[in-house]
């Protein structure tokens, strides 16, 4: 969806902090695989960020976090086997009404995003209660999308995804965190285990 194709009836509000870099403070600024610079009108893009909570600690840390332009999400989707997409396109099908959810949500704040994010997308149970978790957002340049997006998955929702990957599917995901991701031995270790949803 790039400037072209922009709906003219989608909210757009300023990227919010929960999406910005956790290491600069800053908004992720280029595609993790092609380097294109996404900030500028125009561009439109996904990011993804998985968190790690320390709740004995009351303490959360990044366990990765990219941005990704649309072609190159269109690239990877591709890279998928047909059978995963399937099982995922049926998996979310099944257990979420994006039209529904978004006009209660636009109802309650369409300038927020707590409401979209404080639950997990697929469990609906409150996301600070999991263990770990991942954040998906649309963006648009500086901006972020208020469309089927953003949301948060559950580390329980995660696993149940995993679980739906052919083994050629799940060799790509680990091909991709491990040419973009990279950190000691038992951080590769973790990576490996994550599902990339974009």
């Amino acid at each position: 969806m790039d400037a072209e194709n922009l709906e003219p009836d989608v909210p757009l509000i300023a990227l919010p902090k929960e999406f910005y870099n956790s290491d600069t403070g800053q908004p992720i600024a280029h595609c993790i695989m092609c380097n294109r610079f996404l900030l500028e009108n125009g561009v439109t893009y996904m990011i993804e960020k998985a968190i790690k909570q320390h709740h004995e600690l009351n303490f959360a840390e990044p366990i990765f976090e990219y941005a990704m332009c649309m072609a190159c999400a269109i690239k990877m989707n591709a890279a998928l086997s047909e059978e995963s997409r399937m099982r995922i396109n049926d998996y979310f099908g099944r257990h979420v009404n994006f039209e529904r959810r978004r006009a209660a949500l636009e109802r309650k704040s369409a300038t927020e995003i707590q409401p979209w994010i404080e639950h997990c997308l697929i469990k609906n149970t409150p996301i600070h209660e999991s263990g770990e978790y991942q954040l998906v957002a649309q963006c648009y340049g500086d901006k972020l999308l208020m469309t089927s997006m953003p949301f948060a998955l559950s580390l329980e929702a995660l696993e149940e995804m995993s679980g739906l990957l052919s083994a050629k599917s799940q060799g790509e995901m680990d091909d991709f965190i491990g040419r973009y991701f990279s950190g000691p031995p038992e951080v590769a270790e973790l990576l490996k285990k994550k599902f990339v949803l974009i």
